[in-house]
């Protein structure tokens, strides 16, 4: 009747529209379903949670539910809160021993799905994204060959460290006494699968590759281009696992060549802490490169080439940047084959930032704990 009359009445207040009239008749019909259901079923346990959530038919109206937002204005209705209060009355008449029985059972319930979810996390955490069991079958997919453009790097799951075949490196590389080629960032490996068909017998080349679906792509390329032996991809994070593979691949003073070209740039301010170049990468870089060894830097954003070329320049004692100033950069790419990435830049007349630098005779400074004892 109130409904009916600040719909028809002009004098009113509150004038309702007919959308609005209809919402507010719904809610008044489904709150008195709900009562009169109680009132059918006294015996039936109902507390506050279970009529706030009982099922209800939902008439939808636009884009509100009547359902979902009756019970957001029922929960503080005073007809309902007079209805929770009487509860123990003769509209709510179950005892009240079985009703803290099934609060516990579902307590119970409740407690074993959380420790299973924890159970299941804690099982996930301890597989890296790059070896997860699930991969090959997203792989199959539609979906599975679109990777994402941007991942975080500092995520816990990419601050795992990939798991490796007991007989890595010797299983992709057939002769381990070639100097070592490692691109940072390969992608899908299309600049090194192009300069290992190019110059075969030159380098054991290395790609490696973060998002883990786009590292599975370019392994799969190595047999189908005919590049076994010389030619592997790794799926890790180069900021955790740098040191542990160049360690592997017995890389001590063997490490010729290292590229870093176009990496992920991370625009925003406070995502640049996610950028690839760091002065850990630096180190370990430095770490297994020889005197005259060279590293490759490229990017078509100069913000970005400009900040990885300063984190080298920081450390010059290890690095030597060719060109004295920071205003100038090489006109040509130094491998001599583009990137993918490259050729798309170039095809749009953008221009593209380029820096080289040689390792120097300097030896890497041990790191060394307050006690003076060496540090990893």
């Amino acid at each position: 009747h109130i409904v009916h009359r600040s719909y028809v009445d002009p004098s009113t207040p509150h004038i309702m529209n007919q959308r609005s009239f209809f919402l507010h008749s719904a809610f008044i019909m489904t709150f008195m379903h709900r009562l009169w259901a109680l009132s059918r079923h006294p015996n039936v346990a109902v507390n506050a949670f279970q009529l706030r959530h009982a099922p209800s038919r939902v008439v939808g109206f636009g884009t509100t539910s009547v359902s979902t937002t009756s019970r957001r204005i029922f929960s503080h209705d005073y007809a309902y809160r007079r209805c929770m209060s009487s509860s123990s009355s003769s509209l709510l008449q179950q005892p009240q021993q079985q009703q803290a029985e099934q609060d516990t059972e579902t307590t119970q319930t409740e407690q074993q799905q959380d420790e299973a979810e924890e159970s299941a996390s804690h099982q996930k955490e301890f597989v890296s994204p790059w070896n997860d069991p699930h991969l090959d079958e997203r792989m199959k997919t539609a979906k599975g060959n679109r990777a994402r453009q941007h991942v975080n790097p500092l995520s816990r799951r990419f601050q795992m460290q990939t798991e490796l075949p007991d007989d890595w490196p010797r299983n992709i590389f057939d002769d381990m006494d070639r100097p070592l080629f490692v691109d940072i960032g390969c992608a899908r490996g299309g600049f090194l699968v192009d300069v290992a068909t190019q110059r075969p017998k030159e380098y054991n080349y290395l790609g490696l590759e973060i998002r883990p679906i786009v590292a599975r792509q370019a392994q799969d390329r190595v047999a189908k281009h005919g590049l076994t032996g010389f030619l592997g991809f790794v799926g890790c994070n180069a900021n955790v696992d740098l040191d542990r593979l160049l360690d592997l691949a017995e890389a001590q003073q063997n490490l010729q060549m290292v590229t870093i070209q176009y990496p992920d740039p991370h625009f925003k301010s406070h995502h640049a802490k996610r950028r690839v170049v760091t002065q850990k990468l630096v180190t370990s870089l430095a770490k297994y490169m020889p005197t005259g060894a060279t590293v490759f830097l490229q990017s078509d954003i100069q913000s970005v080439l400009d900040e990885m070329r300063e984190s080298f320049r920081m450390q010059s004692e290890l690095f030597r940047d060719e060109l004295e100033s920071l205003t100038e950069y090489h006109e040509d790419n130094l491998i001599g084959i583009p990137t993918e990435r490259e050729i798309s830049v170039l095809n749009k007349d953008m221009p593209v930032f380029r820096a080289v630098f040689k390792r120097t005779d300097a030896e890497v400074p041990v790191a060394k704990d307050a006690d003076g004892k060496q540090t990893e």
